[in-house]
């Protein structure tokens, strides 16, 4: 029998509207980030495939998710603009997994999840899960698509300061760390709707820990 694994895939959207160089640079740094800090939760390390995709095999659903933050908060503290489509998939490798780096591995799961990441459907949303539970998979869908919706609110300036607020709570401390005063940083929580994020973040989080 064929063994299901969890598979991420990622590409930039308009990647096109970029600059290819530094577009590259960028999502490299972003995903060697990331495989330092899940190295010991991936089954095959987050690989470029192609100058704006990425792709891996993260050994639960959990470190799937870990990984969808990982990348969005890893944008905000170092300004970048750009946005990353998600594939999560539970689907079937044919092949042996490679340790060491996303080449050379094949089978259903894999095909299917490259099917979604480049679907050109106007609806498509920026996080796509697809799950043996199709209960599951509608229900974290859901709770990214509204979380998604914060995320696209913020702008480029503000980046910093929201990962501030996303950790850590006290106002008086992040508004000293950011030249701004207890009240304005409340302020701006509310505007930004950073308690809402973190909300839906935990609530994601405690959904697929009950399954």
């Amino acid at each position: 029998m064929v063994d299901k694994q969890y598979i991420l895939m990622g590409d930039v959207v308009s990647s096109k509207d970029y600059d290819s160089n530094m577009l590259q640079k960028q999502l490299k740094f972003l995903t060697n980030s990331c495989n330092e800090t899940f190295e010991k939760e991936l089954l095959s390390p987050y690989t470029i495939t192609l100058g704006d995709e990425f792709q891996g095999i993260p050994q639960s659903l959990q470190t799937s998710i870990e990984t969808l933050f990982f990348y969005e908060e890893e944008c905000l503290r170092h300004s970048l603009d750009f946005k990353l489509h998600y594939v999560v998939h539970h689907g079937e490798i044919e092949t042996e997994i490679n340790p060491d780096i996303a080449y050379e591995m094949m089978g259903p799961g894999l095909t299917k999840a490259r099917e979604l990441l480049s679907s050109k459907k106007r609806d498509r949303k920026r996080f796509q899960f697809l799950l043996d539970d199709e209960t599951l998979s509608l229900q974290v869908s859901r709770l990214f698509e509204v979380l998604d919706s914060i995320i696209l609110s913020w702008k480029k300036d503000d980046f910093q300061l929201i990962l501030d607020m996303i950790n850590n709570e006290n106002n008086a401390e992040v508004g000293e760390k950011n030249d701004k005063n207890r009240d304005q940083i409340w302020k701006r929580r509310k505007t930004l709707m950073i308690h809402e994020y973190n909300l839906l973040k935990k609530t994601i989080f405690t959904l697929i820990e009950q399954t």
